[in-house]
């Protein structure tokens, strides 16, 4: 099921685990609903594009790009925060939202 993120909710991320808060949504900007498939086909067997034989839904669907501002720099890998930018685009599959405060 697709996440509705909407600016000013706390998210973290699935891969560093950094926490950050969202600052603009770009709705279904990746992914497609569905895509042609070949069905029935080996292991091993050479797929040409006249082998699709069906269309079908995609394993992750539509999903939204989001710009989210990093509180937390978790990773490892940038060790000069001069060239750390602290808003980035993610793909809203590597996000979690984060329950706030007086949410029930």
């Amino acid at each position: 099921m697709k996440t509705d993120f909407e600016v000013g909710q706390l998210v973290r991320s699935v891969i560093t685990k950094d926490i950050g808060r969202v600052v603009h949504v770009d709705r279904d900007y990746y992914g497609a609903r569905q895509a042609f498939k070949v069905y029935g086909a080996e292991r091993g067997q050479a797929l040409r594009p006249s082998s699709v034989n069906g269309i079908g839904p995609t394993k992750d669907g539509i999903r939204d790009r989001v710009r989210v501002r990093w509180y937390t720099n978790y990773s490892p890998d940038c060790d000069d925060l001069r060239i750390f930018d602290t808003a980035l685009y993610m793909d809203g599959l590597d996000l979690l939202l984060m329950e706030e405060e007086g949410e029930q």
